[in-house]
This record gives C-alpha cells, sequence and structure tokens, in this order.
C-alpha cells in the first residue's frame, strides 16, 4: 500500500526558505509562501513552520458553495404543512485515538506508518524549527537535517527507508532519504527546490520546482540511482507509488492569475501517462495508491459540488458521504478509504470504497483532526489540534 498523505496533509520545501513566508495555511502546495486562497488546488491543512507544510489535499475552491451530497425528505405535519427533517449525523468509527510523544512537548504531526508500526512525521524543537522523526514503539526519534533548521519525513516503505525533505545549511530545501538512521541528500533534481513525498520498492517519487509557482511544479521518479523527469504537462506532483512501481499525482496546476483550473488526476508507469478523468466537473486530483493500483482523491462534480473519489482500475466512482467537504486522501489493499471532512475539521474513513463516510474520535481535549495515511493493518495516522493550553497539533493514530 501507498498513499501519499497527503492531510491532507503537507509541502512547501526550498521556496518557503526563499521568500521568508510566515506560518500559516498555504495555499500552494509545494510552492512559495502562501496567496489567497485559489479555486480547485490541492492544499496543504496547515504549516507546521517557516520553510514545511503538509502533503497536499484537495480542498474545495471558496469561490463554489459546496452543498450536502444527500437532501434531507420532508415530512408532513399533521396540519399538511411540510417539515425539515434533520439528516441523521455521521457516525463515529469504533477505533481509539493515541496521541503521540512529541519533542519537548512541542506539536508534532504524524504522515505515514508501516506494516510494523513505525510512524514517520515531523515535530516542532527550539525555536520554532520543525525536524523530521519517526516513532518506534511509542519512542520518538529526531532525525535530524542536512545542515539547516528544518525537515520533514513524508513517507516509509517497508525496508525501512524514510524519505522526505531538509534543508541544507545555505538554506535550500533538498529532497532526501534516511537509511538505516542516516540522512541521505537526493538533490534538487534540478531545480531550486525538491521534496521526496513517497518510496515503495526502489523507488521515490516526489516534486521539484524550476520556477518558485505551480506552472514550475514537475514531478520525478527515482529508481535507485537514476531519475526522471514523468513526461507530463507543466504543474505536475508525483504524490504516491506502489511496489509495482504505478505512480499516482496530479498535472496542469496553473498559477492563481491564470485560469481556467484543469488539473486532472493521473496514474504513470513505464513511461505511459494515463489521465484518471473527473467526476464531471473541470478538475481532479489524485492523492494516494494501493499496490492493487486502486486510486483515491477528489473532484469536482458536474453540478458543482466537491466529491471524495475511489477509481477502481478503470472508473472514478464517488464516494458516498453526508459531508459536503470531503477528501479522500489514502486507501489501503483492503479497501479501506481515510480522508477528512472539510466542514467540520475532524478525520474519516469509508470502511470500503461502497460504504458510506464515519468519522474518527476525538482524544479528550482535542478539537480537530486530520487523517493523513493508513497502512495495511488499518492503523491510521495524522494530528490533532488542541487549544488548551495554548493552540498546539499532536500526531495521533487511530487503532
Amino acid at each position: 500500500m501507498r498513499t501519499r498523505m497527503a492531510l491532507t496533509a503537507l509541502a512547501v520545501a526550498v521556496g518557503m526558505v526563499v521568500a521568508g513566508a510566515p506560518p500559516a495555511v498555504a495555499d500552494r502546495p509545494g510552492d512559495g509562501p502562501p496567496g489567497t486562497a485559489r479555486p480547485t488546488r490541492p492544499k496543504p491543512t496547515v504549516v507546521p513552520s517557516p520553510t514545511f507544510s503538509p502533503r497536499p489535499t484537495a480542498t474545495p475552491t471558496p469561490t463554489a458553495t459546496p452543498r450536502p451530497t444527500t437532501s434531507p425528505t420532508p415530512t408532513v405535519s399533521p396540519t399538511g404543512t411540510p417539515t425539515a427533517t434533520t439528516p441523521a449525523p455521521m457516525p463515529t468509527a469504533k477505533r481509539t485515538a493515541v496521541v503521540l510523544p512529541s519533542l519537548d512537548g512541542r506539536g508534532s504531526i504524524a504522515y505515514d506508518v508501516d506494516t510494523a508500526g513505525v510512524v514517520v512525521g515531523a515535530a516542532e524543537v527550539a525555536g520554532g524549527y520543525w525536524h523530521a522523526v519517526r516513532w518506534v514503539d511509542g519512542r520518538i526519534e529526531d532525525l535530524g537535517t542536512l545542515g539547516g533548521p528544518n525537515s520533514q519525513a513524508q513517507a516509509i516503505d517497508e525496508r525501512g527507508r524514510i524519505v522526505g525533505t531538509a534543508q541544507a545549511a545555505d538554506g535550500s530545501s533538498h529532497a532526501v532519504a534516511w537509511v538505516d538512521g542516516k540522512i541521505q541528500d537526493l538533490g534538487l533534481t534540478g531545480g531550486i527546490f525538491s521534496i521526496a513525498y513517497d518510496t515503495a520498492g526502489d523507488r521515490v517519487v516526489g516534486v521539484y520546482h524550476v520556477t518558485d509557482s505551480f506552472s514550475g511544479r514537475r514531478a520525478f521518479v527515482r529508481t535507485g540511482n537514476t531519475e526522471i523527469t514523468i513526461d507530463a504537462p507543466p504543474g505536475a506532483s508525483a504524490l504516491a507509488v506502489n511496489e509495482a512501481g504505478t505512480v499516482a499525482g496530479t498535472y496542469g496546476y496553473k498559477d492563481w492569475t491564470d485560469p481556467p483550473f484543469v488539473n486532472q488526476a493521473f496514474v504513470w508507469r513505464d513511461g505511459v501517462l494515463r489521465s484518471l478523468g473527473t467526476l464531471g466537473g473541470p478538475t481532479s486530483d489524485a492523492t494516494g495508491i494501493n499496490d492493487l493500483g486502486q486510486v483515491v482523491g477528489t473532484s469536482w462534480t458536474a453540478d458543482g459540488r466537491f466529491a471524495a473519489f475511489f477509481w477502481d482500475g478503470t472508473t472514478m466512482h464517488r464516494l458516498a458521504t453526508a459531508s459536503a467537504s470531503p477528501t479522500a486522501q489514502a486507501v489501503n489493499d483492503s479497501g479501506l478509504v481515510i480522508g477528512t471532512d472539510g466542514t467540520d475539521g475532524r478525520a474519516m474513513i469509508w470502511p470500503s470504497p461502497t460504504a458510506a463516510s464515519q468519522l474518527l474520535p476525538l482524544p479528550d481535549g482535542a478539537g480537530s483532526s486530520v487523517a493523513i495515511n493508513v497502512n495495511d493493518s488499518g492503523l491510521i495516522v495524522g494530528h490533532v489540534s488542541f487549544t488548551s493550553p495554548s493552540w498546539q497539533l499532536r500526531a495521533v493514530v487511530w487503532r
């Protein structure tokens, strides 16, 4: 199973260092500083530091008002006057939320989990910087940087290799891998900054930028020491790869000033690119893939709604949910889909591609949550937010 956590996920790499962007909710995954919200663009849910943000997740455009996927059926009162009924609340899955330890009680985010239950992500350190970390048997370990102040672990494969991004001493951010606890610089890939989003088998996939813009994004696949750029239209991202080498991503991202927006989810393998289409609207975004080649993501529909999808290898299907703003972020080999209700800020699951969504429980004191990834055993990772005694994100595992 490979997904890209996307929480939502989060990845403004090097460009934010150059731009000096403040911590904020980023509008542009993997690009420069946050800007004005914009239609049909996958975006990170949070930015944990001035230089890095979580994996991109799709979010609805602020210019279109999403509508509920189901409408309540009016009932008739004894006097014959129709009265509206309240839709049944989304059920809560029978899961337990476990908050993971952080570094010195500071913030943290979990991005991925392998079959052995090793979790990777990022945790805040002194000075407000963030370091890549992993959690093994409940213990947190700082993975360090390339000599700069920040790093972020995005994914872990079944061999234990971890990938992500890290700053060098000159402030530039490079795609990196951690093997046996040692960091390896994968380079800038010919661009101005880069980030590795996922790893499976002997492959690493990610994004580099030739310019600090949506249209400057390029998707790469690295096999061993050989790296190629996916032959896709400009504005491409590779967010997930499975053991067979099938890559899931999105191409066609444009800058805010260059509509119309027509980005398309795709899969790529052995040089062949295939668009997955949409649910009838203009755009779609792929965020996760499993070892069966099934893909999840988000799409606009023909009637202007924002919807989560499951692609079975042939056809894109809409996932059933009461959420008016759902994101599907990852899928495991059993068909368990995880995502987030963007309306109420709650992590949720679809037990199968044909089942309706369920909310994931919040730990005591938490106000919101985001689900980012899931392993084949059904462990789900992400983060929750606390507002007391101060606002803070904390990595969480749902068991």
